[in-house]
């Protein structure tokens, strides 16, 4: 593993180092931005879920869009000027929360962050994959997932801690310069694909791309349990952090230290996890990974406090630092190198299309059943086992390695 390490293209180190630094950004403030609307401001949880869902479609349909289009023009194009622009909306957006801007408009700046990390997610792993040989694939991505993670270390907890001493608007200012150092290190990566040849690839609709997808039975598995997942995961990031502090009458801080098991966790066991992903291969890790992460859905209400919170996000961990590099190289797989970007791009609809429903679904069972903790989160835990089934006819079907 530490020579497949060594030997990885520098671009996806830089990659690596930009997702960590932008996701700290990020963290800081996307983590309690739930709690913000629904506790602070006094709005119901569904509002919220209705706005993440807008927000998300918008994303959805960038993604699609993007990865597409990198296809003709490049990847680093993409990324980088995403990356800039985002980082002036992610300002605005905390200058809004200082002056306690009405809903509506908090609202529309949501939309249009999204969307513009819609044109770097898909475009990102694309350019990972470019630079990658088939056998360092595994360790590639699971590099990204520590890089994003390791921002996930430190921002929560930062950021909960930062909440105490400053305005929450404020801290926005600090997520908006790490998105500005992200962009820089990416202004210095070279393009994969080279305008000579983007030139000659085909341009295709977006519909078309998403229609074509879906006709073949081996992708369209994958990208029904690429939706279930980002549904179920994406619970961890909303619906968690809302029912932590509402029903649990747990603090922001503690929620942050929370999340902060989870970035340090994945830092701990990405490495053995990558090794158990070598050994056993896509096709055992992929589908036991996703019935782990329902299981782990199921015991956050089992819990009853910090202890059964962390508990639950330690399994959650786990299933992650396996799921998704094992996810990554299987779309790896089943992409036409010539267009992988379209590739990316329409699974990362598929995941954004998922991430869009995920908090007004978690609104929803939290204003209905969120007293009766064991059996929303057993609700929850179903869509995991509809994600297992997906991820078993997937490496059946496709006999991936």
């Amino acid at each position: 593993m530490r020579r497949s390490w060594a030997g990885l293209d520098k671009r996806v180190w830089q990659m690596a180092f930009a997702r960590a630094v932008n996701t700290m950004g990020l963290s800081l403030v996307m983590t309690f931005l739930g709690i913000y609307v629904v506790e602070t401001r006094g709005y119901p949880a569904w509002s919220y879920g209705l706005i993440a869902l807008t927000a998300n479609l918008c994303q959805s349909a960038t993604s699609a869009w993007a990865g597409n289009l990198s296809d003709r023009i490049g990847r680093r194009p993409l990324i980088t000027t995403a990356l800039f622009v985002r980082s002036g909306f992610i300002a605005l957006l905390g200058t809004q929360i200082a002056l306690d801007a009405p809903l509506w408009s908090l609202a529309a700046n949501m939309v249009v962050t999204s969307a513009l990390r819609g044109c770097f997610e898909p475009v990102a792993y694309a350019l990972v994959a470019d630079v990658c040989t088939e056998d360092q694939r595994i360790s590639a991505f699971g590099l990204q997932r520590m890089g994003t993670n390791l921002g996930w270390a430190i921002g929560p907890s930062l950021g909960g801690l930062l909440t105490l001493v400053v305005p929450y608007g404020v801290v926005f200012y600090i997520a908006a310069g790490g998105m500005i150092l992200a962009a820089l290190v990416t202004m210095r990566i070279e393009d994969p694909v080279k305008r000579s040849t983007a030139a000659a690839t085909v341009s295709e609709p977006v519909g078309a791309a998403l229609r074509e997808g879906l006709r073949d039975p081996v992708l369209r598995l994958l990208l029904a349990g690429t939706f279930l997942c980002a549904l179920l995961e994406t619970q961890m990031f909303s619906t968690f952090s809302i029912y932590m502090t509402d029903e649990l009458g747990l603090a922001k801080s503690d929620v942050g230290l929370l999340y902060s098991i989870n970035g340090f966790g994945v830092l701990l066991l990405q490495f053995p996890a990558l090794q158990l992903i070598r050994r056993l291969g896509v096709r055992t890790t992929l589908p036991w990974a996703s019935l782990l992460d329902a299981i782990g859905f199921g015991l956050i209400g089992a819990g009853t406090g910090f202890a059964g919170g962390a508990l639950a996000m330690i399994t959650l961990t786990g299933a992650e630092v396996i799921f998704d590099p094992a996810h990554q190289t299987a779309i790896a797989e089943v992409a036409d190198p010539a267009r992988r970007g379209r590739t990316y791009g329409v699974v990362g609809f598929c995941q954004m299309f998922g991430i869009a429903l995920a908090p007004l679904v978690g609104g929803i069972l939290l204003d209905t059943i969120g007293a009766h903790h064991a059996a929303m989160w057993a609700t929850i835990a179903t869509i995991g086992g509809a994600q297992t089934l997906c991820f078993f006819a997937f490496v059946r079907r496709r006999g991936v390695r």
